[in-house]
């Protein structure tokens, strides 16, 4: 395991907790937690761009009250670490790493929602014994269990986020060896259609002229930002 693995797996795991375990502050949505694990393990832009897909494209699907939404913390974390990996070792544009890393990577979400549903399941077993717990021990019993809890999903996070980014950054890491330069330029521009994508689905479903303007706003403020960081 690589050092930038490990601190990848550590970062993004306790910014995973935020999802609805440990504060929600909002640090786990991908435009944060991404940025954040890039600048780690030392490639900032990179955890950026990462972040700017995976944001888009779930902006409606928040996970609120019992839905699990896919899990875009995840995939965006281990995109972001996966991409520096990669794009540090290889003569390839950022663009087109991080929509490489993005096409083998997506699927994190689906599995993420699952270990995010099964973990859910443990925390209520948790629950119910530190209910039972709490009548004989106090406040302080229930803090053990609280404390298992977050250990639980901290350990639940780093398992998938250090086997994924090590095994896909080795394997995209022999891909982008033997990418011919057409498909490189097509993985360029399609890291872009991505972004347009969920801003459409976000606007088709938004009614408020109000948060229209201030969505349209916010997108020619980040393309102006990126297009600064991506050249």
């Amino acid at each position: 395991m690589s050092h930038e693995t490990l601190l990848a797996g550590i970062a993004g795991s306790l910014l995973w907790l935020d999802r609805f375990q440990l504060c929600q502050f909002m640090v786990s949505r991908p435009i944060v937690s991404a940025p954040l694990v890039g600048w780690i393990v030392g490639d900032f832009a990179a955890g950026v761009a990462a972040g700017l897909l995976y944001e888009f494209l779930w902006l409606r699907t928040p996970p609120v009250g019992g839905f699990i939404a896919p899990d875009s913390t995840l995939a965006s974390i281990a995109t972001a670490a996966v991409s520096a990996g990669v794009g540090s070792g290889a003569q390839i544009g950022l663009t087109s790493v991080v929509f490489l890393s993005f096409l083998f990577l997506f699927p994190l979400c689906f599995v993420g929602r699952r270990v995010d549903g099964l973990l859910r399941v443990g925390l209520g077993k948790i629950a119910k014994r530190a209910e039972t717990a709490q009548v004989g021990g106090g406040d302080r019993v229930v803090a053990v269990h609280l404390m298992a809890g977050l250990v639980l999903g901290f350990v639940s996070a780093f398992v998938v986020l250090v086997v994924t980014i090590e095994g896909f950054t080795f394997l995209l890491g022999r891909v982008v060896q033997d990418l011919p330069s057409t498909v490189t330029k097509s993985l360029g521009f399609g890291f872009y259609v991505v972004p347009l994508l969920g801003a459409a689905d976000f606007l088709l479903g938004t009614e408020s002229r109000h948060d229209t303007a201030l969505f349209i706003a916010g997108l020619a403020a980040a393309v102006a930002i990126g297009s600064g960081l991506f050249s």
